[in-house]
């Protein structure tokens, strides 16, 4: 971010507008000086600007929706997110109340327009920033509720009609109130930004993102047309290369890779290690002495402190790690990994010898425990195992020669990590789930340690000195990014039937950033098949997942596991998996996530749109304003 954004906007926005901001979103512009704001093109900036935090940044949050899907899980020893084992009611609130965020979106519209200070020209930037702004909220608001309350303009204590202005009546109508804005905001917006602001590429990023959910909603085909027109206005800019350092797009050292199309960028002045649950609630919190009472290996050299200490509760799952193909040391193929040549040579079936508690270990902690074993409603809790029958490693049979966007976003067994650490994450490794049991009870895993024996890796900063509480450090979001254009048109490709161009376009992420063999899928079957294994590797933890699972179960067919339009998503409806690497890293199993039920995963079909909330339907039912719930609410 230039110094324009990054200084001269920050003491405006912090200083000038964090005194105003909150009245204004209630209260009539008017009780402000209007030609403070609006005569002068760097504090209308500030104010918009600070109104990305409360719309673009909406975007932001990553790690919690990433725990609904197969990729992670959200859970400590005695806490689980009750979404994804659908605990919620009518009552859940995923973002009804934006009616603040809006306000300031349409005084950005009105305030702009009638500004006697500004230039036409940055008149026509902002008032395309405001519609490209609101269109975010609604966008928001449509992929959860799929109908929203449209506030149009600025509203005054006067507008009494407007101010009962009913939800829209239906998704379709929803989608068309969002592309108009971002349309408008298309028209607008300029082809050049600094880091961290909008331009016309991103509006058309965003369009091509919204036409496929639009299109999985309403079933109107025009949608496809619009998703690819958008997507190649992207592409063919020339503004934006695909990185050669996947990971590194994540992290301070690639903050402004020129894949980026949009990100949002916070600085060290007011941003910490604890800001965000994407750093740390991603760290483990393991000290030496827990090592040591553990018979856990290697100590941790702890250079700058204690390297880990964080409070994880959001790991991937072996569900997502098994979507990272294995090149085949014999033929070159990309493989599963368990499919190759290196691990068939190597490795025998064990699941029936995975039948006694305590066969990997029993110091302290019983490996498997009596929980890992035997079957409940949703089928065997033990589904693989495997034994190293020469002198071969599990980890470096599983772990090896894998598409490189692994090694960017999952911390695994004998990888390095925060601080240069070496991370095992094996029975007795220093970073494994029951590491900080040490004698206590015999469950498998332990307090701020991973559910899964995996941590995330994407998206953790490196933090100088460490990754603490309190220590300070510039941070970032990647919202919007070259590769996802690619992958939106393979999509939209294979929705019009055309798998030529969606395995074309799939194939140039997984080429690129995945440095595997291109996909010679030729049937529509394999094509889904293959296309969601690499939406899966090249989006994880970038809040699209689990919005690119509602639309394939809308699709249905191969996109669905055969099921028909609408049906249950299959994938949402099972449990996610850990896996046990025995210290001689000489046996393996891989078993479901059962602490504290997680394996109850369900998915019913009434979570294709969550609740309006009911108590906002009945405060407003008092005021005369008569809106439905949601089917099945």
């Amino acid at each position: 971010m230039n110094k324009y954004i990054k200084k001269g906007l920050i003491y405006l926005a912090g200083g000038l507008f964090f005194v105003s901001c909150d009245v204004m979103d209630t209260e009539p512009f008017e009780s402000y000086s209007e030609d403070l704001v609006w005569n002068s093109k760097s504090t209308a900036d500030a104010f918009v600007l600070q109104t990305y935090n409360s719309t673009a940044a909406l975007f932001a949050g990553t790690a919690n929706v990433e725990s609904w899907t197969p990729n992670a899980i959200h859970s400590d020893l005695v806490n689980l997110d009750d979404f994804p084992i659908e605990r919620k009611d009518r009552y859940y609130d995923s973002g009804f109340n934006r009616f603040g965020a809006l306000r300031r979106c349409n005084l950005i519209i009105e305030k702009a327009a009638a500004s006697a200070g500004l230039t036409e020209g940055q008149k026509k930037e902002l008032i395309a920033e405001g519609h490209m702004l609101r269109g975010l909220v609604y966008f928001h608001q449509a992929q959860r509720m799929g109908r929203f309350v449209p506030v149009q303009k600025v509203l005054t204590p006067s507008d009494t009609i407007d101010f009962k202005t009913p939800l829209t009546k239906d998704v379709a109508e929803s989608y068309r109130l969002i592309l108009e804005d971002i349309n408008a905001a298309i028209s607008g917006l300029p082809q050049e930004s600094a880091p961290g602001r909008l331009n016309v590429y991103v509006a058309q990023g965003y369009k091509s993102r919204i036409c496929l959910q639009a299109y999985a909603y309403t079933g109107d085909k025009a949608y496809l047309d619009e998703c690819i027109k958008a997507s190649d206005a992207v592409i063919n800019s020339g503004k934006y290369t695909l990185s050669s350092n996947y990971g590194g797009m994540f992290l301070a050292d690639d903050k402004y890779a020129k894949e980026i199309m949009f990100a949002y960028y916070r600085m060290d002045v007011n941003t910490y290690s604890h800001s965000f649950a994407e750093m740390i609630n991603m760290a483990p919190n393991v000290k030496n002495d827990e090592l040591v009472r553990a018979g856990s290996t290697p100590l941790f050299k702890n250079t700058n402190g204690r390297a880990f200490e964080g409070w994880a509760s959001y790991f991937p799952t072996q569900d997502m790690v098994d979507q990272y193909l294995v090149i085949d040391q014999t033929d070159g193929k990309a493989k599963p990994w368990d499919q190759t040549s290196q691990f068939k040579n190597s490795v025998v079936d064990d699941l029936n010898n995975i039948q006694e508690v305590g066969s990997y270990t029993n110091f302290g902690v019983n490996v498997p425990e009596e929980a890992d074993l035997g079957s409940n409603a949703k089928g065997p809790k033990i589904i693989k195992a495997g034994k190293v029958i020469d002198d071969a490693n599990i980890s470096e049979i599983m772990y090896k020669n894998r598409d490189k966007r692994f090694y960017g976003t999952i911390v695994y067994d004998s990888c390095t990590w925060l601080g240069g650490e070496l991370v095992t994450t094996c029975c007795h490794g220093n970073l494994w789930a029951a590491v900080r049991k040490g004698g206590g009870d015999a469950q498998s895993d332990s307090w701020y340690t991973t559910a899964s024996n995996y941590y995330w890796k994407k998206g953790v900063y490196d933090v100088n000195p460490r990754l603490f509480y309190g220590n300070k450090t510039d941070y970032h979001f990647v919202l919007m990014r070259l590769g996802e254009m690619y992958l939106n048109k393979a999509e939209a490709y294979l929705l019009k039937g055309n798998i030529q161009l969606a395995i074309e376009n799939m194939n140039i992420t997984r080429v690129k950033h995945g440095e595997l063999p291109p996909s010679e899928a030729a049937t529509e079957e394999m094509a889904w098949r293959d296309y969601k294994r690499e939406r899966r590797v090249e989006m994880a933890l970038e809040n699209d997942i689990y919005w690119s699972y509602l639309r394939w179960g809308k699709y249905g067919g191969f996109a669905n596991e055969g099921k028909a339009p609408g049906d249950v998503i299959i994938d949402l409806n099972k449990p996610v998996h850990k896996i046990q690497i025995s210290k001689d890293r000489k046996r393996f199993f891989v078993g479901q996530i059962v602490r504290n039920g997680a394996w109850e995963r369900t998915f019913t079909t009434k979570r294709y749109l969550l609740p309006i909330p009911q108590g906002q339907l009945d405060k407003r039912a008092a005021s005369g304003i008569i809106d439905t719930q949601n089917t099945g609410w």
